[in-house]
């Protein structure tokens, strides 16, 4: 048991985008979460493709762990574009629905960044998840991401089979997800 159970699975959907400095877009994102080894401890990757006029293109894609200890969670990440984040929070539990607020209390190799929150909501199947972000262009913060994906058919065995081949590079994740 991880403590955040009820994000294991994969997931899928589409979201988005906007920030005062970047024109507003659409995509589609697969993420998938999956138990360790390790008590308390779920890896997850998220891939993201923009959605333009002739179809799609890769945008983002960040890999990392979960860290669960009671109703606190750490997140660590590195992302494709050479950023690494930890971001700290809690987790609040009512009937049917889990939500985890973070906030980033580390940001490297991207210098324009100066923090990051997230609030992921969880009810059965459906995951919403917000992102704000600061940077050293908009100082005070502004909403950047919005999102909803539904639970995916399938087992966790066969996400982790998913996950396991792509960090092997296999590319089978993007041959499932039509990239």
């Amino acid at each position: 048991m991880s403590g955040l159970d009820e994000i294991v699975g994969r997931w899928s959907g589409t979201g988005s985008g906007r920030y005062p400095t970047i024109d507003d877009f659409d995509y589609r994102e697969e993420l998938i979460v999956v138990p360790t080894d390790e008590p308390g401890v779920l890896h997850y990757i998220q891939r993201t493709w923009r959605i333009v006029d002739d179809g799609e293109v890769p945008s983002h894609i960040e890999t990392g762990f979960i860290h669960v200890a009671g109703d606190r969670v750490t997140i660590l990440n590195a992302q494709g574009a050479d950023r690494v984040e930890v971001l700290t929070g809690i987790i609040e539990r009512s009937p049917g629905k889990t939500v985890v607020r973070l906030e980033s209390t580390t940001l490297a190799h991207d210098d324009r960044m100066v923090g990051s929150w997230r609030t992921i909501t969880i009810r059965g199947d459906r995951l919403d998840y917000l992102m704000d972000m600061a940077t050293t262009a908009v100082p005070g913060g502004a909403d950047h991401l919005n999102a909803s994906l539904e639970r995916a058919p399938g087992t966790v065995s066969e996400a982790e089979s998913l996950v396991a081949s792509e960090d092997a590079g296999s590319g089978q994740l993007d041959d499932q997800v039509g990239t």
